[in-house]
């Protein structure tokens, strides 16, 4: 039986709630659309984020894919990642 990979939206919703832990945020306040920056994610903060997703979602991100700005970037990146190396 093959495991499905997660979809975008549950990509999302677990990347939204790692934003709001880790910045102490309401995930209402965190839109697909919202700017990381805006969140307070500083680059240090976004790199956390983006290890964290590659041990939940057990996956790694190219270096030289880390070109995002908003959430729905990173849910972007870390859904098509999952996908390939499901």
């Amino acid at each position: 039986m093959t495991i499905q990979p997660p979809s975008l939206d549950v990509v999302s919703q677990v990347l939204t709630k790692m934003i709001a832990d880790k910045m102490d945020i309401d995930v209402v306040n965190i839109q697909p659309d919202s700017n990381l920056q805006a969140l307070g994610l500083d680059s240090l903060d976004t790199f956390d984020l983006i290890f964290n997703a590659e041990d939940h979602f057990k996956i790694k991100v190219p270096n030289d894919q880390i070109n995002i700005s908003t959430l729905q970037d990173v849910a972007t990146l870390v859904h098509r990642l999952v996908v390939e190396q499901a």
